[in-house]
């Protein structure tokens, strides 16, 4: 396992560092953000043919991170070629701000995003590198509805959102649909899917459980929750929102049953 582990650990270096080498190019520092996705999607497939045998969880978990990644990397395409391929605010805002601007882009951008993307990669290399296990086919397929659950919610979250920003005027803000339960519907989804990965991953130990945990974090207090919060400061009917719509877990007890 070690060496299959520096053989995905090698081709991932490479893509970092060309990654890198095109943001200086592009002077845009967020196409990070834009193969976030993909970067699960080269785990996941290297990871299975590295892999000794096939198990039907291995497949399942492939196919859904494949999925998973893909979805992302096509969603968060989208949002920048519509703008000309702009650099995005918070990236812009830090080339401004830093000394050593390439240098501490390299480790604080992409060096921290390799690092986070393994502890969270944690439950599919462990799993699919795995060459024995007894597996758990009810594990495996309930792992596999919640994943799938976490993945459609996650995906209607920024559909209705893409919808919505076509017609949106200034000042409005979402609040039907799956936001009228919780404000940030899509990271709530992403969260359940990782706990699905989990679930599936936990066939060969609950200890890969720290993925889950690692971008829940990520999503809810540091890169994802906090900058949405940021931009909406001072918004008078984003706080009156906010005051009757919970932040992340959704609230379906507001869900109204006609007589």
């Amino acid at each position: 396992m070690l060496e299959n582990l520096l053989i995905i650990g090698a081709v991932l270096d490479i893509c970092f560092i060309s990654l890198f080498l095109l943001s200086l190019k592009l002077k845009d520092n967020s196409i990070a953000d834009v193969f976030w996705g993909m970067w699960f999607v080269i785990i996941a497939i290297l990871a299975y043919f590295l892999g000794w045998v096939t198990y039907t969880s291995q497949v399942v978990m492939t196919l859904l991170v494949s999925a998973w990644g893909l979805r992302l990397f096509v969603n968060i395409l989208s949002k920048k070629l519509p703008y000309d391929w702009k650099e995005d605010a918070r990236y812009a805002r830090w080339r401004k701000q830093w000394t050593y601007f390439k240098i501490r882009s390299f480790f604080q951008v992409y060096v921290l995003q390799w690092l986070l993307m393994f502890l969270v990669a944690t439950p599919i290399l462990i799993l699919n590198l795995s060459s024995w296990y007894e597996e758990n086919i009810s594990l495996t397929f309930l792992g596999w509805a919640i994943a799938l659950f976490g993945l459609l919610y996650e995906a209607r979250a920024d559909a209705e959102l893409a919808g919505f920003i076509k017609n949106k005027k200034s000042g409005d803000i979402l609040t039907g649909w799956l936001r009228y339960f919780s404000r940030y519907p899509q990271y709530f989804g992403e969260s359940v899917f990782w706990f699905g990965i989990a679930m599936i991953a936990a066939q060969v130990s609950i200890l890969w459980f720290i993925g889950w945990i690692v971008i829940t974090i990520l999503v809810r207090y540091v890169s994802g929750v906090p900058l949405l919060e940021e931009r909406y400061a001072g918004q008078k009917n984003y706080e009156k929102y906010s005051e009757a719509t919970p932040i992340f877990f959704p609230d379906f007890s507001k869900i109204q049953f006609k007589k």
